[in-house]
C-alpha cells in the first residue's frame, strides 16, 4: 500500500521529467527555427564582401597596382560570385 507521500513523489518525478523534456526540445529546435533567417544574413554578408572587393579593385586599378586586363578578369570573377550569392 502506497502512502500519500509516495504518490506526490511519483507525480513530482514525472513533472520534472516533462519539464526537462520540454526544455531540451526547445534547446534542440531553436537553431532549426532560426536557420532560414541566419542563412539570409550570411548571404547578405557575403554580398557586402563582394561589393567591397569591387570597390577595392577599382582603387587598385586607379593606384596602378594592377593592369586593366587583371582588373577585368577579377571584376568578372567577383561579379560571378556576387550573382551566385544573390541568386540563392
Amino acid at each position: 500500500m502506497k502512502t500519500r507521500f509516495t504518490y506526490l513523489g511519483d507525480m513530482l518525478f514525472w513533472i520534472l521529467v516533462a519539464a526537462l523534456t520540454a526544455a531540451i526540445a526547445v534547446i534542440l529546435l531553436y537553431p532549426l527555427l532560426r536557420g532560414a533567417k541566419a542563412a539570409e544574413n550570411i548571404r547578405a554578408g557575403e554580398a557586402a564582401v563582394y561589393r567591397d572587393q569591387l570597390r577595392e579593385l577599382d582603387r587598385d586599378l586607379d593606384g596602378g597596382l594592377i593592369t586593366p586586363e587583371e582588373a577585368d578578369y577579377a571584376r568578372a570573377e567577383i561579379g560571378r560570385r556576387l550573382i551566385a550569392v544573390s541568386a540563392d
